[in-house]
């Protein structure tokens, strides 16, 4: 009698272990897939107004029944869906999301939401072939695939959220300052989507807030997205460098929230935050919570860090033939180094306890 299939085509032997461990990769990778197909075709919405049967979420998404119960069946036996009945025939079993899903796959007002993460790491597969040739002649990779449909912002909920409501605060004399007169200038830089922006011109009705980004695309969708806060009258995005010296000494805060890691000249641009200070102002820099020492193997955050800068951080900051090419895993040491470099006097790491980030505050 057959036993259970496995993934390992040569028990017991150290090729198989590592064989078995890329299939498992590719488990994961499938389920990216479906997640993406599923949110495009309104599948978890769907699911979100009750329990149904394929035939039933086919009639309230418009796809086809036979590709819906596959997919259905592929959900619940990889564990992203629920069966009530796995041993009813196909047309009658009924799915369900599990506790939690509706947050996870159609919330984006939540720090759970999950979408932007698949949505960014299958883009990313495009690049293979630039960074094919990155990896030839270090001459960096540029994103030229484009984004139809505006960037995905993993960090908008948690921006919306948690910035203006735990990370500000744990910053006495920071958010003293914002809530005080005359009103503080903010500069934000490397804004991307502009929602760290918003959120602070949200929660401090007094302050202006200039987002600084070079990609004009992302400043586009940046300055709309104001719009719609109805916050433009306090938020301006620009596309700029601004460590023009017409911005000098203009700003009470510079905040740098995981974009430094990304900077291909980190120096020059600390150093040109440290210009952008008025008198008694602060910056706080936010990036990578990686360990402190590098060591092999490491944990799940390690390997999802250093994937992001093999396949998109390091390669694309050394497009800039000056790069130091710093990657995603910038370690504190590196930070502080970059600050002090800057001409900065210290850097302290920031009572903020946060799954993914280490918050640094710069003195200058």
């Amino acid at each position: 009698m057959d036993g259970e299939a496995s993934l390992d085509p040569a028990p017991g032997t150290p090729a198989g272990a590592l064989s078995a461990r890329v299939r498992r990769a590719a488990v994961g990778t499938f389920d990216l897939m479906s997640i993406r197909l599923g949110e495009r075709m309104g599948l978890f919405r769907g699911l979100a107004e009750g329990p149904a049967t394929g035939l039933e979420l086919a009639q309230r998404t418009g796809t086809n029944a036979r590709m819906l119960r596959e997919w259905l069946e592929h959900q619940a036996v990889t564990g992203l869906l629920e069966v009530e009945d796995a041993s009813a025939p196909p047309e009658e079993r009924r799915y369900r999301l599990p506790e939690g899903g509706a947050e996870a796959f159609t919330d984006r007002d939540s720090v759970a939401y999950t979408v932007p993460t698949v949505t960014e790491v299958l883009h990313a597969v495009g690049f293979l072939p630039g960074l094919e040739e990155a990896m030839r002649t270090g001459a960096g990779l540029v994103d030229t695939y484009g984004w139809r449909e505006g960037r995905p912002d993993g960090n908008r909920a948690r921006y919306l959220t948690q910035l203006t409501q735990e990370w500000l605060p744990a910053m006495p004399e920071v958010h003293a300052r914002l809530l005080a007169d005359p009103p503080a200038r903010v500069a934000d830089l490397g804004v991307g989507s502009g929602w760290s922006s918003i959120a602070m011109a949200r929660a401090y009705p007094a302050i202006r807030v200039d987002g600084f980004d070079l990609d004009e695309v992302a400043i586009g969708f940046a300055s709309r997205h104001a719009a719609d806060a109805d916050v433009a009258d306090r938020v301006s995005f620009l596309a700029r460098d601004a460590s023009d010296h017409e911005f000098a000494g203009r700003y009470d805060l510079v905040t740098v929230f995981e974009a430094l890691h990304d900077l291909a000249r980190p120096v020059e641009a600390l150093t040109a935050v440290r210009h952008l200070l008025a008198e008694g102002g602060s910056v706080i820099v936010a990036d990578e919570r990686v360990p402190e020492r590098f060591a092999a193997p490491g944990t799940d955050f390690d390997r999802y860090i250093y994937g992001w800068s093999v396949m998109s951080c390091l390669p694309a900051s050394m497009t800039d033939p000056g790069s130091v090419a710093t990657g995603a895993v910038m370690r504190p040491e590196t930070l502080r180094r970059y600050a002090m470099e800057a001409g900065f006097e210290r850097v302290d790491v920031l009572p903020i306890d946060h799954f993914e980030w280490r918050f640094y505050r710069l003195m200058p």
